[in-house]
């Protein structure tokens, strides 16, 4: 006779889970999506690149500082990455109500498993359109200068790093804003429509009054702590850092994130986190309890 592992509870809850996130995987990789949003993210890196790499050759007051400028275009290309990141996470939680393949999801597993499945999936797609517009960026940017003046690898790794991590985690948050509004075109307006206009109107009536000179008012200041302008100041920070500390770095992160008084650029990192770790916790809530029959 064969001998047999009995199957406890802990590892009957592990294989669900597992079967779960592979039923997620050749869900994601079934439709054309994931593949079809990663043409506007290159297309950025194209454009803010070469556009970095042509300020540096045709103003020669650049040429000195053309790895501010160059990383300052990558930062840009991440940011606008982010909301491709953030586009795919909707799609792929709101799709599902869309095309009413939820209940079935919802038998494979539980729905917090289902949830925690479609988070994953989110963050290694939008952090894989980070990577390639981390990598891709200054190969276009360094073609354009013929490989002189780049900036160094260990800015261009760490710049990559964050633009990975604020993709991931706005790929996340798509998610659970897809799961909160499952109406696909409305979740899809809502947050690209939000990070692309909202969140710069809302910002703006924030600094409503602000003069910009002395200590801005408490208002003023909350416009650090927006989820879109978080992410942009923790990818700003590295190109603002070469120029220098002082007031005029300051204040060029200031204009490029659209904040006053903004943190360190780890801070920005934490509140983007929260952002996310809320915007889950409260997709889990609603999405559990909502009648999908």
């Amino acid at each position: 006779m064969t001998a047999t592992t009995p199957t406890t509870p802990a590892t009957g809850g592990l294989r669900r889970w597992q079967a779960v996130l592979r039923a997620e995987v050749r869900r994601t990789l079934s439709v054309n999506l994931w593949w079809l949003l990663l043409l506007p993210a290159l297309l950025v890196a194209l454009a803010m690149s070469l556009f970095g790499g042509l300020i540096s050759l045709l103003v020669p007051a650049a040429t000195e500082t053309s790895s501010i400028v160059l990383l300052t275009g990558m930062a840009s290309a991440l940011s606008a990455t982010a909301i491709v990141g953030a586009a795919f996470g909707t799609l792929l939680a709101a799709g599902e109500y869309r095309h009413r393949t939820i209940t079935q999801a919802f038998l494979t597993g539980g729905r917090t498993q289902v949830l925690t499945a479609k988070v994953i999936v989110a963050a290694v797609v939008a952090g894989l359109y980070g990577l390639l517009v981390a990598l891709l960026g200054p190969l276009f940017g360094g073609a354009v200068l013929g490989g002189q003046q780049l900036p160094g690898w260990g800015q261009l790794a760490g710049l990559g790093a964050i633009g990975i991590l604020v993709c991931a985690l706005w790929g996340v948050l798509g998610v659970a804003i897809g799961t909160l509004v499952p109406n696909q075109a409305g979740a899809v307006a809502l947050t690209v429509g939000y990070l692309l206009v909202g969140e710069n109107v809302l910002a703006g009536a924030l600094r409503t009054g602000d003069s910009g000179i002395g200590d801005p008012s408490v208002f003023a200041r909350l416009t650090s702590f927006l989820p879109g302008n978080a992410g942009d100041l923790a990818l700003y920070e590295a190109p603002v850092s070469l120029a220098g500390p002082g007031a005029d770095g300051r204040l060029v992160l200031e204009f490029l994130a659209g904040v006053s008084a903004p943190p360190p650029g780890w801070v920005s990192l934490l509140v983007l986190v929260a952002w996310t770790a809320a915007g889950v916790a409260l997709a889990a809530v609603v999405g559990g309890r909502r009648d999908i029959t």
